[in-house]
């Protein structure tokens, strides 16, 4: 931050001038201490300046309710929920997600790098943040056939990409654990960011080794005893539920039962259909749900938020505090929790606002 910029935000930080946008008269979710605080949420440039007592240009009167993060999907296909990229993220957005940690292989399956760079293209201006994982096993196993073999000098090329954050979920374990070199060449290519799996029913030493060989993630839980073997061994569970699969009940009714600790939980969708997000919602559905099967809703929250954000590197984002990014969900209440606007860097994000569909290249019709 330049030192002038820093010097008027200080200003509006200590009340000494008035800040850009102030939220007024609300219970503020501080996903880092797990609690809800009275105050007032300073804005400036769409970053947060402070959370306290403030005067802003503009101000917004909360009314009572719940100002939080916005929501953090950890995982999911765009390709699966059966509309363009932008729509999907003008839709999910309306529900409270503003970032997306999406993972194109199915586009990558069918067109390479091409699909890779259509999703990176269409979703460069939406309203939220996407980022994207490069997709690990394409073709998926070594007896698959496809359009591409994207092996890791191909993507050598997207390394500095800023909106690509690590290695798609490795569905080929057997390569991992087995020390394939063109998967370990992978594996080491993103050796210092995060490496997503795809891991249902390992055994505990095949479940050893996959971690062993830089696996960090995991959304193929499909019960509460198997996420916690691989929670022990150091990974975070993406909680799935989504239109394929519906996970979220077993695992969270586990973690109710056994009063388990919920920092090594994060939440996706991973495929969930247009018209299942239009009926239930996105990410504010799994909160919704775990509250509903007895997880407090701090950890609910936490789940959405801060712990994704943590596991992917993204500190700018998932917390309310000071020179984070300004998104956020505005609920009603903490027991509804019913999503009443929402506002990325700042902006609202006006509901069923038509987006610009970019025309598809002609060599990917």
């Amino acid at each position: 931050m330049e030192l002038e910029v820093y010097r008027r935000y200080s200003q509006m930080a200590r009340g000494l001038e008035k800040a850009e946008l102030v939220f007024k008269n609300g219970r503020v979710f501080s996903s880092g201490t797990g609690e809800f605080i009275e105050g007032d949420v300073a804005v400036a440039d769409g970053i947060v300046i402070g959370v306290g007592t403030y005067e802003g240009e503009t101000e917004i009167d909360l009314d009572g309710k719940v100002i939080c993060p916005g929501f953090i999907d950890s995982h999911l296909h765009l390709e699966s929920t059966l509309v363009t990229p932008g729509e999907l993220v003008r839709q999910a957005a309306q529900c409270g997600t503003t970032t997306f940690i999406v993972d194109p292989h199915e586009s990558a399956n069918v067109s390479g790098t091409d699909g890779i760079d259509y999703i990176l293209d269409q979703t460069e201006d939406a309203p939220a943040n996407v980022y994207v994982m490069m997709p690990s096993c394409v073709p998926a196993t070594h007896v698959d056939d496809n359009g591409c073999l994207l092996t890791a000098g191909r993507m050598k090329a997207y390394l500095d990409h800023p909106r690509i954050l690590g290695l798609g979920e490795v569905m080929d374990a057997p390569s991992v654990i087995n020390g394939s070199i063109a998967m370990h060449e992978k594996l080491h290519l993103f050796q210092d960011r995060v490496k997503d799996g795809h891991a249902p029913f390992l055994s505990p030493g095949d479940l050893a080794a996959y971690v062993l060989g830089g696996i960090d993630t995991d959304h193929e839980c499909v019960d509460y005893e198997y996420a916690m073997s691989e929670a022990r061994n150091g990974m975070y569970v993406l909680i799935r539920e989504g239109s394929a699969a519906r996970n979220l009940e077993a695992i969270v009714k586990g973690i109710v039962e056994h009063h388990t600790d919920t920092s090594s939980f994060c939440f996706c969708t991973d495929d969930k259909h247009i018209e299942e997000i239009r009926k239930e919602g996105h990410i504010n559905y799994n909160v919704k749900r775990a509250v509903q099967l007895g997880l407090p809703v701090e950890k609910a929250l936490q789940m959405a938020t801060i712990q994704p954000a943590r596991c992917y590197g993204l500190y700018q984002l998932g917390m309310i505090a000071p020179g984070r990014q300004a998104d956020f969900v505005i609920l009603d209440n903490v027991t509804d929790l019913n999503v009443t606007d929402v506002y990325h860097c700042g902006k609202k994000i006006i509901k069923d606002e038509k987006v610009e569909v970019k025309p598809c290249p002609p060599h990917l019709k």
